[in-house]
């Protein structure tokens, strides 16, 4: 018997609507349900977490497919962390009002988790209030804090995303290489795309269920029959520099972990290999050094035996990443039950 009932949704959100899944546990203790909102990766979409969610039995899970993406891809730009921000707000005004909500990211959607988070918090923080904290987390999963640039890491990580000479097309070279090449393509077929999933390396254990299907749900049929993954390459690329050089995320990194209340909420899990699941992975040990030395509120985890995207597919990434989230919940749940 399934732990979730799964239904998908449309919110309206500036220049359309944004397709929204959602989990209803089926069984639920007393009180209030904790919820939690899946942010997918910069090529992904919401399916890509239903392993995770079945590791969460009793907890609302809600899953936006970003704009750009799967069945939110002809929305329109303007894309970047803010944009995101503000769409996954329209969807827990729809759906969770009252929060509490734990935001989970994994990839860019740790990006996005962590700028809603700073934009909630700077807010309370101009009207005096914690408007309940709304928000808790971020959980961010291989994701979500500065990413290396091939150069020496400076004293503190966040000056990197302050490099005006960054160059959009070297970033998504150096970062997302073979995910970027991927939208180019096109596919003969529905099978001819899951096999060349099949043959990746970072995938050499073969398919599971969650991520076939989360590769079917992505591609996009075209007028000549044939087929083309859903991400458009204006989104990807807008986000791509967005990560590195967008203010709102830049800021909302320095109000979360500015506080040594906020910066305790966070929770920062990184795979052992990268997104061709090569050594090291996108954070190198001396990196994630680095970030407990600067911010040594916030929980860290390796998960070692994971790349960057079976770190939600594997037992081991979603023992690891359900720990996690559970331990947000945790907090929230003791505080909702009367």
């Amino acid at each position: 018997m399934s732990s979730h009932d799964y239904n998908r949704y449309r919110v309206d959100v500036p220049g359309g609507q944004l397709s929204v899944g959602v989990w209803e546990p089926v069984a639920s203790g007393p009180g209030r349900v904790p919820t939690v909102c899946v942010i997918h990766g910069i090529t992904s979409n919401h399916l890509f977490f239903a392993g995770l969610v079945s590791a969460l039995p009793g907890v609302r899970v809600i899953g936006p497919d970003l704009r750009g993406r799967a069945d939110s891809r002809t929305l329109p730009g303007p894309f970047g962390m803010a944009a995101h921000a503000q769409d996954v707000t329209a969807v827990l005004d729809a759906f969770a009002p009252e929060g509490p909500v734990t935001l989970v990211g994994h990839s860019m959607g740790g990006f996005v988790a962590m700028t809603l988070a700073g934009m909630a918090a700077e807010q309370n923080r101009e009207t005096g209030t914690e408007a309940a904290r709304r928000f808790r987390g971020p959980v961010l999963i291989d994701g979500g804090l500065p990413l290396p640039m091939g150069q020496p890491q400076s004293d503190d990580p966040v000056d990197d995303l302050n490099d005006e000479d960054l160059d959009t097309d070297d970033l998504i070279a150096a970062v997302l290489g073979p995910a970027a090449e991927r939208l180019s393509m096109s596919f003969g077929s529905v099978e001819e795309y899951l096999a060349f999933f099949a043959a990746h390396p970072a995938f050499v254990d073969g398919l599971d269920t969650v991520a076939t299907e989360s590769f079917v749900y992505d591609l996009a049929a075209k007028d000549d029959h044939s087929f083309q993954p859903s991400t458009s390459v204006e989104a990807m690329q807008a986000d791509s520099a967005d990560m590195y050089t967008g203010s709102a995320y830049r800021e909302a990194l320095e109000t979360i972990m500015g506080s040594d209340d906020s910066q305790a909420e966070v929770v920062f899990l990184f795979a052992e290999r990268d997104l061709v699941a090569a050594e090291p992975g996108l954070y190198p040990p001396e990196l994630t050094a680095d970030f407990a030395r600067q911010w040594p509120q916030m929980g860290i985890v390796d998960v070692q035996g994971t790349n960057h995207y079976d770190i939600l597919l594997t037992e081991t990434g979603i023992d690891a990443c359900a720990a996690a989230v559970t331990s947000r919940i945790g907090a929230e749940t003791d505080g909702a039950v009367e």
